[in-house]
């Protein structure tokens, strides 16, 4: 009788210990092996295109940077699997599709400027129009809305692979749970018509964001669009000579300063890019890698005399 009781509990140990060391595999294999192709969806958010946003809080990461004056765009990153509308579509610049690369992303667009490579899924709406539609209600040239299943369907069909070996930190790294610091509002002056800032909330751990002092919410939703890290990167931006349309260029390759944001915390970090195939790094004053908050990220790409404001 011991006996068995005896080999029912060794029994029962190896396979606890298989669980937890097959768990350890698993998540292991999460961060640094095969994973979800993300996606890389363009959005506008000039002042009419920002009343018809939607889908932006179920992205993973959101970039914004300036394009013509005095406007700025953003580009949202979808790591999960989570169906979701997401619009108004917009056309590219070249320095999203960099960043783009850095995701071994689905690159989902309307035209405009983009890189080609073999790390990236490029479906331009005006090549591959399928994934996407116009919303009849909305007049004029910002009414393109697409699914996240749609445009990872198109990809399966067009036969790309659907996962990747991607080992970017801004995903790895999002395990602190901070909370309870002192900077309760941050500010970031584009220009003279557009100035966003955050709210933070202590109870939900995230900061509320605002365009030009009104509540940024989802058009479908209503939910208050919220931040859990806010990185703000000081890069080179200028405009380009003889650009009629008043274009910029926006120099995401190579390093500089970075104020990093979680939790009412405030970080003076350094960003490093290495190439256009190396993903963007940040780096505390120590040199190590800096650890980010869960939850969502926002990254603001501005240019050095930008003003910020936080207190």
């Amino acid at each position: 009788m011991k006996k068995a009781m005896l080999n029912k509990s060794f029994l029962y140990g190896f396979v606890l210990i298989f669980l937890v060391v097959f768990a350890c595999l698993a998540i292991n294999n999460n961060i640094y092996g095969s994973t979800v192709r993300p996606l890389a969806i363009m959005i506008g958010n000039s002042t009419e295109e920002v009343i018809h946003q939607t889908g932006l809080n179920k992205a993973d990461i959101i970039y914004e940077t300036n394009v013509e004056y005095p406007y700025s765009r953003l580009m949202a990153i979808f790591n999960n699997s989570d169906e979701a509308i997401v619009g108004p579509v917009r056309s590219s610049r070249y320095y999203f599709s960099r960043l783009a690369i850095e995701w071994s992303a689905i690159f989902a667009h309307c035209g405009g400027q983009s890189l080609r490579g073999e790390r990236i899924v490029n479906l331009d709406q005006m090549r591959y129009p399928s994934p996407y539609w116009r919303d009849k209600d909305i007049g004029g040239w910002i009414n393109l809305f697409t699914k996240t299943q749609n445009i990872r369907e198109k990809s399966r069909k067009m036969g790309f692979q659907e996962k990747v070996n991607l080992d970017n930190h801004l995903l790895n790294l999002r395990t602190l749970n901070l909370s309870g610091g002192e900077i309760t509002k941050i500010s970031v002056k584009y220009n003279q018509k557009y100035t966003i800032s955050y709210e933070y909330k202590e109870d939900t751990n995230t900061y509320l964001r605002y365009i030009n002092s009104k509540p940024h919410q989802d058009s479908k939703t209503f939910e208050p669009i919220a931040a859990s890290n806010i990185i703000i990167q000081y890069v080179p931006v200028k405009k380009i000579s003889g650009d009629k349309e008043g274009r910029l260029e926006v120099e995401v390759i190579g390093e500089g300063i970075a104020k990093i944001f979680y939790g009412g915390n405030y970080y003076l970090t350094k960003w490093v890019k290495k190439s256009k195939d190396h993903p963007t790094v940040y780096y505390d004053k120590q040199g190590n890698v800096i650890n980010l908050n869960q939850g969502n990220i926002w990254i603001h790409l501005v240019p050095e005399e930008t003003k910020v404001w936080f207190k």
